[in-house]
């Protein structure tokens, strides 16, 4: 459905977690589920890493001349009743271009530096460790999601930002409360926690620590005139980073232990030959995908894109599930093969690619590593607790489903 004139096709939850649609042709004009903004489509590997490393789409309507309206992610926030002063905090690395998202962009990289992260290994290993061995002594059931995947990625992202252990419940808590959508919570949430980190950029000033606050503090104090942050973008970029870092790696992780009890064949090879375990982990994200369907680009002018016309102003959306299940990229696309080798050039795009690539790629890389590592291969009984047709799953605007619980036992 390349002709846009033709009704868009009104995508269900379902058929973005299939991912199966659209390889066939470039673009498919859609809506994405619980939205009525009509957009193109990308779900072929090729078309979608094209759009994704095209200067001339951008993410921020406002920057194509002309355009009214805030696109889907404005109508999503609206859906959503977050009010116009709080968008900062969900927008400010995220839906930026240009010299503004890399002048932002510049001041968080040192964090994430994939020699840092590395660096952090034990103590993720003794979190991840810790966690485990806590619900194992249970001796009962747990819930994945809540019990372990919250826990583990708060405290290894506050551990990063520089958040004190005693205060890491209720950093959790305030997420939580935000991403509850209730409005009795989700606003207070968002301002309970942007006052911790103001109180956290005071007490940093005065008395730097290694850690990604006190970065903020003195790469911004060191920049030229210009690329400094002012007081309220480092309080949204903590934040960005604090919400980020919990919910979407938590929900895969559940997901790619999921995927890995459903698959105990390749689980068992995997404990077989525990040097496949880095690359099981890029087999996971592939098969898997965290984020199912990337930010909405906007054409700045007009644009030939996989040999349709994109015109000035019409969005494109990035399937990149489905990208990443492109039979005319992967072998037997859709099955899980954790020996998987990706040809040169043609990885996952899990985490994106090109300038908004997720600039968190190595720690989430070494997070599922020892996770994988501690749940399935230092262990070999972990299993459902409940029938697999009992697990939960839940819709998001926008977007496919993700579970809502995993009991298990260990």
């Amino acid at each position: 459905m390349t002709d846009p004139a033709v009704a868009p096709l009104e995508l269900t939850h379902a058929q973005i977690d299939e991912a199966s649609h659209g390889h066939g042709v470039p673009l498919v004009r859609v809506t994405l589920p619980g939205t009525t903004t009509p957009v193109w489509l990308a779900t072929r590997y090729d078309v979608v890493k094209a759009a994704l490393g095209d200067t001339r789409f951008v993410r921020d309507l406002a920057r194509v001349p002309g355009a009214q309206g805030g696109g889907v992610g404005a109508e999503l926030l609206d859906d959503a009743g977050l009010p116009p002063e709080y968008r900062q905090y969900l927008e400010i690395l995220v839906m930026v271009d240009g010299p503004e998202h890399t002048r932002l962009r510049t001041h968080v990289m040192r964090a994430f530096a994939p020699r840092r992260i590395s660096a952090l290994r034990p103590r993720i290993e003794r979190i991840v460790q810790d966690v485990t061995g806590e619900l194992a002594a249970k001796g009962d059931q747990f819930d994945l999601l809540s019990a372990f995947a919250y826990p583990v990625m708060t405290d290894v992202i506050c551990e990063i930002i520089g958040v004190d252990a005693a205060d890491r419940p209720k950093v959790s808590g305030w997420i939580r409360d935000y991403e509850s959508g209730e409005p009795d919570r989700f606003l207070p949430g968002i301002d309970h926690l942007a006052e911790y980190i103001g109180e956290l950029l005071d007490l940093r000033g005065p008395a730097p620590r290694e850690d990604l606050v006190s970065d903020l503090l003195r790469s911004s104090a060191a920049a030229s005139e210009g690329q400094r942050l002012t007081r309220q973008e480092m309080i949204a970029l903590v934040f960005l980073l604090i919400n980020t870092g919990i919910a979407p790696p938590a929900f895969f992780i559940t997901d790619a232990v999921l995927t890995l009890l459903d698959h105990p064949q390749e689980a068992a090879r995997l404990r077989a030959e525990r040097d496949l375990l880095p690359r099981a982990v890029q087999e996971l994200l592939r098969h898997v995908s965290a984020v199912r369907v990337g930010a909405t680009l906007y054409a700045t002018e007009d644009v030939q894109l996989g040999g349709v016309l994109v015109r000035q102003g019409e969005g494109v959306t990035s399937g990149l599930l489905a990208a990443n299940r492109d039979p005319g990229t992967f072998d037997d696309a859709t099955r899980l093969d954790l020996t998987r080798e990706a040809a040169r050039g043609a990885g996952h795009i899990a985490y994106g690619h090109g300038a908004h690539r997720c600039i968190g790629a190595a720690l989430a890389n070494l997070q599922t590593e020892v996770i994988i590592d501690e749940l399935f291969l230092r262990r070999d009984s972990l299993k459902l607790a409940v029938d697999r047709d009992a697990v939960e799953r839940v819709g998001f605007a926008g977007d496919g489903t993700y579970p809502i619980a995993l009991p298990v036992r260990v």
